[in-house]
């Protein structure tokens, strides 16, 4: 941490300067060392040791090196979720290395454009704006008065939200698959997955303890998170339940209890993203599904119940752990099936009011 306290009770007060690492706040405003009396005291002396930092000499411009090491090293700029830290880190690490020793300030449209050009690195833009974003902060001391990453119209992968779900019968051909060319355990999770619509780290963290077969219900308390293998609570931070659905409840009861955990790999250790990976590419090869996991089960779940099990995208958004009252569901989840629905529409009209014959009524009134 940058504030530190001591066993006296005083705090000792450290900043990242670029170039030295973690030094001394004293030494930066050029005073001995020392430590604070008052918390208040210490977090004065941090906000002018970090401004000093930035300027280790007269006349020095921050760089797009120094400021990637100070941005992703400092605490102050620490996000909650270590996943998110991580992430930031990497999508910015490789224009970091490559305009190390550009000035922060001297960052322009011309090395963006030729950065993005071809469209490869386009997933990248949200951190380094995140970055410069910092960068134009009052707590970097406004190192840079324009984000150069700011506005730019660049057209974002849709993702999932455009893709058509697998159907049931594709689902079950995977999770059959699963059953002869990997661990039981696998097959499993896709049955769960697929009939629950629980998030990947959170089956990947389920422990028996959490599974209620009398009530019918999945305590969902907690999730593995892929990025950085920590154990955290799942995506919105609460706890909840999600069903234990008849195709989730078979799966879970044919599974031997050889560890806390329900979901095992092949070393009888807690499931995890990678050992997943391997499973996945043999299942889907074998069935020729060409598209992710997430949207053969969790995608697959919001569409189920939506247009096969007619649930309200309010009741579907409880199901799948979101709190936004099915907003989500209608935008992505929810995948409406259009067919069904011109289906739906024709058999309403087909047994609704009177088909009007406009020649017999023009005979008649003729």
């Amino acid at each position: 941490m940058t504030i530190s306290t001591l066993r006296n009770g005083r705090y000792r007060v450290q900043v990242h300067a670029p170039g030295r690492g973690n030094v001394s706040a004293a030494s930066l405003l050029g005073q001995p060392p020392t430590s604070y009396r008052t918390l208040r005291e210490a977090k004065a002396v941090e906000a002018r040791a970090r401004e000093a930092a930035l300027l280790l000499k007269p006349g020095a411009t921050v760089t797009v090196g120094s400021w990637w090491e100070t941005w992703t090293t400092d605490p102050l700029w620490r996000r909650p979720k270590a996943s998110t830290n991580i992430l930031n880190a990497e999508r910015t690490r490789h224009f970091a290395r490559a305009h190390a020793d550009l000035p922060l300030a001297d960052v322009g449209d011309l090395h963006i454009r030729t950065w993005l050009a071809g469209g490869k690195r386009n997933g990248q833009v949200s951190k380094l704006r995140a970055m410069f974003n910092d960068a134009a902060s009052a707590d970097a001391g406004r190192i840079i008065t324009r984000n150069p990453w700011a506005g730019l119209k660049i057209a974002q992968s849709k993702g999932n939200a455009v893709k058509q779900p697998p159907a049931e019968t594709t689902v079950w051909a995977l999770i059959d698959a699963a059953s002869r060319l990997c661990s039981p355990s696998f097959a499993a999770w896709l049955q769960v997955a697929a009939f629950t619509g629980m998030r990947p780290g959170e089956l990947d963290a389920l422990t028996w303890d959490c599974v209620d077969f009398d009530r019918g219900r999945i305590r969902v308390e907690r999730q593995l998170s892929a990025v950085s293998g920590l154990v955290t609570t799942p995506k919105n931070g609460r706890a909840r339940d999600a069903l234990l659905t008849p195709q989730a409840r078979a799966a879970l009861a044919g599974l031997p209890r050889v560890s806390t955990h329900c979901f095992l790999t092949l070393r009888d250790t807690p499931m995890t993203a990678s050992a997943r990976a391997y499973h996945w590419k043999a299942v889907k090869a074998a069935v020729g599904w060409e598209h992710t996991l997430y949207l053969a089960t969790r995608h697959f779940a919001g569409f189920h119940m939506v247009n096969v099990l007619r649930m309200t995208p309010e009741d579907c958004a409880v199901a799948l752990g979101h709190e936004d009252g099915g907003l989500l569901v209608r935008k992505l989840y929810g995948h409406l099936d259009r067919e069904a629905a011109l289906d739906r529409v024709a058999a309403a009209y087909s047994t609704a009011g009177t088909v009007v014959d406009l020649d017999a009524r023009r005979k008649d009134a003729g």
